[in-house]
């Protein structure tokens, strides 16, 4: 697997700590209630012209555990180059501050610890933390992140960032935007939309983007949502 595969994989992880605003690849403010759950997938699929392309499906389980905060369970498989790496992440998330009003600003942080499966053997793989921020505009809200991502094999520390804006929606229908990268390399734009099925049940997703950069890789994903 290249090294621009291996960052991105990292990211992408990253982005997805429980709770993330599928289908963005930033993260949202929003902590589950008490009791509360959700099943959530998505499959990914990063290519880069003249490479290897990597595709990842992942299965995640949150659930609101009390004290403004909630728990997350997710495994995934992610391939590339003909051969496969299992992971399995463990995060959540907790709200330390939110405004007044019917739709306040929030601010949480989030976490989560990653190993993978490589060749046979597991490994702790990276330690994630993301500081995030969610501010409601009236039909918009914002959504601004930054992390830090420590890759335990290599010692590597990466610095991520995001900001989203995401429509309360057409309907059924909710576009979103954001751009987002990190400290190793060029940013990235991504565009979604959100399909509302059930209200408040079930959601599908799927979004499209870039890197900014000459060979301009690609990165789409397709996921759903289902809270109970």
């Amino acid at each position: 697997m290249n090294r621009l595969a291996i960052v991105i994989a990292a990211a992408l992880w990253a982005a997805s700590t429980a709770q993330a605003g599928r289908p963005l690849q930033a993260e949202d403010a929003g902590v589950l209630e008490s009791g509360a759950c959700e099943v959530e997938g998505a499959t990914q699929h990063l290519r880069e012209p003249g490479t290897a392309s990597l595709a990842q499906n992942s299965l995640q389980l949150s659930c609101g555990v009390g004290l403004s905060s909630h728990l997350a369970l997710a495994v995934s498989r992610a391939r590339a180059d003909g051969t496969s790496t299992d992971g399995l992440r463990f995060g959540g998330k907790s709200e330390l501050w939110h405004g007044a009003g019917d739709a306040p600003a929030a601010f949480t942080l989030a976490w989560g610890l990653r190993s993978e499966r490589a060749a046979g053997h597991w490994r702790h793989a990276a330690n994630e933390l993301n500081a995030v921020l969610s501010v409601p505009m009236d039909d918009l809200t914002g959504h601004l992140n930054l992390g830090h991502v420590r890759d335990v094999p290599s010692r590597v520390s990466t610095t991520t960032w995001a900001l989203a804006l995401e429509h309360a929606g057409f309907g059924s229908l909710a576009p979103m935007g954001e751009l987002f990268g990190d400290d190793r390399g060029a940013p990235w734009w991504n565009l979604g939309v959100r399909w509302t099925a059930i209200p408040g049940r079930a959601f599908l997703d799927m979004s499209y983007g870039r890197q900014i950069v000459h060979d301009r890789p690609t990165l789409w994903t397709a996921g759903f949502r289902f809270a109970f």
